[in-house]
């Protein structure tokens, strides 16, 4: 019995996906193999691409840009291209210190190298003026890969140990879900012995 090659994507479906996603998305033909194989993916999106309905943004990633009253055109940020990339290739992600900083309020400034460690091969996409780094990094540096526990832990190294103010903890007290919090108390062990006070602190009822 002679197997059956599966139909083509129409160039529809995948921008009805894409829609569905919302302004700003980051995608790659991962987000689409259950239309097609990954041939005739790879051939529909080029094939927007040249209409202009999409956009490459690297080898393999794409965005929709939009229209923008400042900018005059918007595409996916740098953390949407992150989780692109992520989810594409089956990653486990830590951000660094800075990343971590940023991405939780407690700094303004975003890093032009935007560095994750990862237990994936090292690759970098260059994302108009800032660099997206993913370094590879095995065992215990990873044990808090892709939990809010990690993403604190990195963000108060940035901050620095004898920087850490009861204004940081309250900030990261309310911006922390109820989940993310389950999560500190859940790994408080893994963390350094001086940050462990701090994610008890962060964890509390407020009072």
């Amino acid at each position: 019995m002679k197997g059956t090659m599966a139909a083509a994507p129409h160039p529809v479906e995948i921008l009805r996906r894409v829609a569905k996603n919302g302004r700003g998305w980051a995608f790659t033909p991962h987000d689409f193999a259950d239309l097609g194989d990954p041939r005739s993916i790879g051939m529909a999106l080029t094939r927007l691409v040249r209409d202009g309905k999409i956009r490459r943004i690297a080898r393999g990633l794409y965005d929709c840009p939009h229209p923008h009253p400042v900018l005059g055109e918007a595409g996916a940020t740098s953390d949407a291209v992150v989780d692109a990339v992520a989810r594409s290739r089956h990653l486990r992600l830590l951000p660094s210190p800075q990343v971590a900083a940023n991405q939780l309020g407690l700094s303004s400034q975003v890093p032009s190298r935007m560095i994750y460690q990862t237990d994936g091969a090292p690759s970098k996409v260059v994302l108009g003026n800032r660099q997206i780094v993913f370094r590879r990094n095995t065992g215990r540096n990873l044990a808090l890969a892709g939990r809010a526990s990690g993403l604190v832990a990195q963000a108060l190294r940035d901050v620095g140990r004898e920087r850490i103010t009861a204004e940081t903890i309250a900030h990261l007290r309310q911006r922390l879900d109820a989940s993310a919090k389950e999560q500190l108390l859940a790994d408080v062990t893994l963390v350094p012995a001086w940050m462990r006070p701090i994610f008890r602190q962060i964890t509390r009822a407020d009072d």
